[in-house]
């Protein structure tokens, strides 16, 4: 039978060698994760509602441990470097190029934000690129791209293979680049993005599970060493060798440590620290970059534990091996 998703885009390179585009499930008609399914049954869902939570006890006047900036200096777009606006959204200036990653904004529907932005939503301008990782409401927020192409109507998108419907359903106007796992986007520029396998899952709605893809994205220059691995959300699994191997010098590796808890329910879709760590090493880079935490209250965890428990189990590793960032401020790129 053909197969009703595509598996690749035809027009971009794939990087990985005998790489047959992405694997799907129920006739073509879904995605599928490298090893293993990452979404929970209804049934799961209604056990991880009804079971005891332990560590409710610990949200009471719960707070958020990240600071923020505002003095607007990382909006210089000059200066390269990465800049955090908070959970897993960030605006990164390299090479004269501004790219904003999964901007979330505002409040996620009924959940709302435990830290500010660090500037005004309609201040962030002269952005060339928009990355887009999966279509979560917590990593693509209709208000947020809505503002953001208005404000940059001249930003490409770059996101996953089917996406786009959910943008075009907005009214969005700007140019729209889909790309599939181990495939780079054509920029003709000095960066390098590329697109990578995540071991998660998307819904929007309650009938379309798994009809866009989700990933993660490395981002290089050319003409520096600076290698930025952004992991958006994902499961601890057998891709994070795997990107390690293909890409050898990652100097930064922006890793989700949070909405992990109860473990047995989000260890398929999440990492949480101790995940996280292990697949740091298995990504052989650099730097870490804690994110997708502190934010939002989206699991069983405090917005602060993730953190905690990152630092306990980092207490006698080199202290530069962990970058913990502050929102606003701009961390620069050599």
């Amino acid at each position: 039978m053909k197969n009703l998703l595509p598996k690749s885009n035809k027009e971009l390179k794939t990087i990985k060698e005998n790489w047959d585009g992405n694997p799907l499930l129920n006739n073509g008609k879904q995605y599928c994760n490298l090893d293993g399914a990452s979404e929970r049954s209804f049934k799961e869902v209604l056990k991880w509602q009804t079971s005891k939570k332990p560590l409710k006890i610990l949200k009471k006047g719960q707070k958020s441990p990240l600071d923020v900036v505002c003095d607007k200096a990382f909006l210089d777009k000059k200066t390269d470097g990465f800049t955090w606006l908070g959970h897993a959204s960030y605006v990164i200036d390299i090479e004269g190029k501004r790219l904003v990653i999964d901007p979330v904004l505002f409040n996620v529907s009924i959940v709302k934000r435990f830290t500010q932005l660090p500037c005004q939503a309609n201040e962030i301008e002269d952005v060339d690129y928009i990355l887009l990782s999966h279509n979560h409401r917590d990593h693509i927020d209709e208000k947020s791209i809505k503002l953001l192409c208005k404000l940059n109507p001249k930003a490409v998108i770059l996101t996953s293979l089917c996406t786009s419907k959910q943008l075009l359903k907005w009214g969005i106007k700007n140019q729209i680049i889909e790309a599939g796992w181990y495939q780079e986007f054509n920029l003709e520029n000095e960066l390098k993005i590329s697109y990578l396998p995540a071991k998660h899952w998307t819904r929007r709605y309650l009938t379309d599970t798994n009809v866009s893809l989700w990933g993660s994205f490395m981002i290089e220059s050319k003409n520096t060493e600076s290698c930025i691995y952004f992991g958006a959300d994902s499961g601890y699994g057998v891709h994070f060798k795997e990107i390690g191997s293909l890409f050898p010098n990652i100097t930064f590796a922006m890793l989700g440590i949070g909405a992990y808890e109860p473990t047995w329910f989000m260890h398929t879709s999440h990492t949480g620290p101790g995940d996280a760590l292990k697949a740091f090493k298995d990504l052989n880079a650099k730097t870490l970059v804690p994110m997708h935490y502190g934010t939002f209250d989206l699991s069983d965890e405090p917005v602060y534990y993730p953190e905690q428990i990152l630092k306990e189990l980092t207490q006698n590793e080199p202290n530069e091996i962990v970058k913990y960032l502050k929102i606003g401020e701009k961390n620069l790129l050599k």
